[in-house]
């Protein structure tokens, strides 16, 4: 019974759209091109003033950060060894010995100075990403890229 209902219900309202669809086609506009819609006159644009791309970021600014991370990276290259050492003599030693815990605190401090790197690092890349979206002027001298470059290769080669 709910079956025959169902299906009467559903031939119900599959005619009701059907019969939606249908109608008098002679009662809908015409989609000819209107007197209103034709192009006349003359276009001329107006020329506007080019705003000069301010920069992103001074080059004091980059050479700041590029300072930055270069003292961050060379404190953290003067503190592995010791880093090491402190790991190296608390190997095999117990969980609670004092030992393992200078040698945690190490490799905390190596692991800040290592995000201190990570940082500056960030901070060029935001900048380089602001003035490729801004279409600002690039900066950095080739030079200084390329030194930049040979540096990050550097560090990323360890």
């Amino acid at each position: 019974m709910e079956r025959e209902m169902f299906r009467l219900s559903l031939a119900v309202a599959t005619a009701a759209m059907l019969a939606g669809c249908a109608g008098d086609s002679g009662r809908y506009p015409s989609l000819a091109i209107r007197d209103a819609e034709r192009i006349s006159g003359q276009f001329t644009p107006t020329a506007r003033a080019v705003e000069p791309v301010a920069p992103v970021a001074s080059a004091r600014d980059l050479a700041a950060i590029v300072d930055r991370a270069n003292a961050s990276s060379r404190a953290f290259a003067n503190a592995r060894p010791a880093a090491s050492r402190a790991v190296t003599g608390a190997r095999g030693t117990s969980i609670e010995s004092d030992a393992r815990a200078r040698a945690l605190v190490a490799l905390a401090d190596l692991s800040s100075l290592r995000s201190d790197t990570a940082i500056a690092l960030g901070d060029l890349d935001l900048i380089a990403a602001e003035s490729a979206v801004a279409f600002a002027p690039n900066r950095m001298s080739p030079q200084r890229r390329h030194r930049w470059q040979r540096w990050w290769k550097n560090r990323t080669a360890r």
